[in-house]
């Protein structure tokens, strides 16, 4: 079976602390890809949309969101147990609104404003 990549925006805070986590206890079983223009095109994706929410891949089906996370955690110590749980529609129906709607984007935002202030800043 094909290794699961993790495609994550490095440059977010909040994404870089849970992706350095989930490097901790994966050992091999993960492999994570920060976005840049060359990595987010590799996957057929801009560098916004790549940003924009969670993205895994393994051979070539690719899988975003909240499916992402499932995917994650189903190759976690301790985290497998929430696969299950999340991946049960009523659950699954209501974290991915609420991932896609609220989080990804205010997220998203705040990457964007970092990255115009980098740009202000000359840097």
């Amino acid at each position: 079976m094909a290794q699961l990549e993790v495609l994550y925006n490095a440059e977010c805070p909040i994404c870089r602390r849970e992706i350095e986590h989930y490097r901790r206890i994966s050992g091999d079983e993960l492999a994570y890809v920060e976005i840049t223009a060359e990595t987010a095109a590799d996957w057929g994706l801009s560098e916004d949309q790549a940003a924009k929410q969670l993205h895994v891949r393994r051979g070539a089906q690719i899988s975003v969101g909240v499916e992402a996370f499932v995917a994650i955690w189903r190759q976690l110590p301790y985290f497998w147990i929430l696969a299950p749980i999340v991946n049960f529609k009523p659950i699954k129906a209501i974290s991915s609104v609420v991932y896609r709607r609220c989080l990804a984007p205010l997220l998203f935002a705040a990457h964007k404003r970092r990255r115009r202030r980098r740009a202000g800043a000359g840097l």
